[in-house]
């Protein structure tokens, strides 16, 4: 036997028409818009108060979790140092853990693209290179400027070209020569295509003229156990990762490129020093976060690594390293990116 569907049946009192009826319907409906609109608008102000307290409490709290730096390279290595260094001392501050997790690939867009995803809640940082400012210019990307901000400068670190001691190499004048004389023969090493340190042999290149041919590798320790294995010409490289072996004795250093020489090999020049003025390609790292994050949040989470970076100790490691601590508010650290991605696009493009 088949169900049927009760039917709501309205029962008009006798003597009432419909027609009767109609102007109270109309009240009735205009009456309970009104009602809807009241209850909608006592709804927006209760939950932008709720939103503003919530704010508010996250502001004054904050952190409440630990803490998450992302790395774009490969741990074990200078960024990977570097964040430990800071974020040990940023953890004491604050009162809550510092975890370090690498996320590299993609020349650092595909740990850029976790930032983005992540929640713009200042539990996730990101520390960045030179490649943050030149991948506009070299590839498609998936999100834009202003998806992220900066948070600090941490520090700067120069490059170091280097070659075995026996190779007849003994200065940046004899690779020019020596590559020139052989077009494309002369091999060189970096940490990967379109990173500062190929980018930086791809400058000094166009300004001598050389033709070097590129062998990229996914970080230092490859490019340099290449080098030391006698399967590379020249590699260029970091000091934190060069400085042992120079110290060594294993490989010897061509020129560096930086404004002016650094304190852990006085007796390096530049290659600025050696004719080529442009020749300036420091390398940096700094920290970028979410830009949709509160603004008391990153001023707090700066300021926590601004005095990581003051601590004593922390500077000792540091300069141990060859980097050299920059700091500097939120707004310095964006300007900063901002000149360097329209520094390299006139050079990329």
């Amino acid at each position: 036997m088949n169900r049927v569907t009760p039917i709501d049946l309205k029962i008009v009192p006798q003597g009432i028409t419909m027609h009767s009826l109609a102007p109270l319907d109309t009240a009735r409906r205009i009456a309970h818009r009104k009602l809807n609109h009241l209850r909608l608008t006592l709804l927006t102000l209760l939950s932008c108060a709720l939103s503003f307290s919530v704010h508010a409490q996250t502001a004054a709290t904050f952190p409440s979790k630990p803490i998450r730096i992302v790395l774009a390279y490969a741990s074990g290595g200078p960024t990977d140092f570097l964040a430990r260094q800071v974020g040990d001392q940023v953890a004491r501050r604050l009162g809550q853990p510092v975890l370090v997790e690498s996320r590299a690939g993609a020349n650092e867009r595909l740990a850029t693209s976790h930032l983005i995803a992540s929640p713009a809640d200042g539990y996730t940082v990101l520390l960045v290179a030179p490649a943050h400012a030149t991948n506009p210019s070299l590839f498609t990307m998936t999100y834009e400027a202003k998806d992220t901000t900066g948070l600090i400068h941490l520090v700067n670190l120069p490059p170091v070209l280097t070659t075995l001691p026996n190779s007849g190499i003994n200065n940046f004048a004899d690779l020019v020569r020596l590559a020139k004389a052989q077009p494309g023969v002369i091999t060189y090493g970096t940490t990967g295509n379109a990173t500062s340190t190929h980018l930086t042999m791809e400058l000094l290149s166009t300004m001598t003229g050389m033709q070097l041919q590129h062998i990229p590798f996914k970080g230092e320790a490859p490019a340099l156990t290449e080098l030391l294995g006698g399967r590379l010409n020249v590699s260029i490289n970091t000091i934190t990762a060069s400085l042992p072996h120079i110290k060594g004795g294993r490989i010897k250093p061509l020129g560096i490129s930086s404004r002016e020489r650094v304190a852990l090999l006085p007796d390096v020049p530049t290659f600025i020093e050696q004719g080529y003025p442009e020749a300036d390609v420091t390398s940096w790292f700094g920290l970028i976060i979410h830009s949709a994050t509160p603004k008391d949040i990153i001023e707090k989470l700066s300021g926590a690594f601004q005095l990581a970076i003051q601590a004593p100790e922390v500077r000792e490691r540091l300069a141990q390293a060859g980097m050299v601590p920059v700091g500097g508010t939120p707004d310095q650290f964006s300007a900063h990116i901002k000149r360097e991605t329209e520094r390299w696009a006139k050079v990329i493009r």
